[in-house]
């Protein structure tokens, strides 16, 4: 009878055979491979464990680096749509010109339900200048005299837009006229003669209402609606200076 083969019997070519013959030992014996991982039933090297690893990660990166990409692309497309509108409000040559622009583009350009203009009651030059335009069908519903006590109660006469979620809004209508029951968020951005003229100097609000109650949030950037505001403001006082 032969005897039993010894450790000092086991080359590393019989260990290899008896392995391939006893593929279920790993499964067994896990803690024997700390730096190996089994696919497909077979045990891959440390180093195609690290390669596969490397992959695993190179994918993640691509994946953040599309999303940055798209990130990037989608901040490109804002900034020109914005860009688009100050060049068009800039070149207005008439009040009814001037409101299209404030309130159809911005709806038409980013989706929004409703863009509005208030002007406060302590500018009745400006009032009669776009009275003779307000009920023409390019900004029916768009423009509001709003009084100035209450305009600067809702505007908490801050240079910052007024964010409004849910059931902040409770007087909606004044900005909103009939599109009031249909605004679930809102910007209300101050609008000025000229923007380092303080709260002396306000004539007004441009306001954005969205259907949903995330389309404005509190935590949302609003530098370019702050810029866009600041040129409204300045193209509604050199329209009123050349009546």
């Amino acid at each position: 009878m032969n005897a039993s083969p010894t450790l000092a019997d086991l080359s590393p070519e019989l260990i290899r055979r008896w392995l391939q013959d006893h593929p279920e030992f790993f499964d067994h014996n896990p803690d024997l491979l700390p730096a190996a991982i089994t696919a497909s039933g077979k045990v891959l090297s440390l180093e195609a464990g690290q390669l596969n690893t490397l992959r695993q990660k190179n994918e993640q990166l691509s994946t953040k680096l599309d999303g940055m990409l798209e990130r990037v692309r989608r901040n490109e497309r804002i900034h020109a749509a914005f860009h688009q509108i100050e060049v068009h409000l800039v070149t207005a040559p008439d009040p009814l010109e001037l409101l299209r622009v404030a309130t159809r583009d911005p709806e038409r350009l980013f989706g929004i339900h409703r863009a509005t203009v208030a002007l406060s009651t302590r500018h009745p030059a400006l009032l009669t200048l776009f009275a003779s335009v307000a009920s023409d069908p390019e900004v029916e519903d768009r423009l509001f005299p709003i009084d100035h006590k209450r305009l600067t109660e809702t505007l908490r006469d801050a240079p910052h837009p007024v964010i409004r979620v849910g059931q902040e809004g409770n007087n909606r209508a004044l900005f909103f006229g009939a599109a009031a029951p249909h605004i679930r968020s809102e910007a209300l951005v101050p609008l000025y003669a000229h923007p380092d003229s303080g709260p002396n100097g306000l004539i007004g609000s441009f306001n954005l209402g969205g259907e949903t109650p995330n389309r404005f949030l509190p935590s949302d950037a609003t530098d370019l609606l702050r810029d866009l505001a600041d040129i409204l403001g300045l193209c509604l006082s050199r329209l009123q200076g050349t009546t």
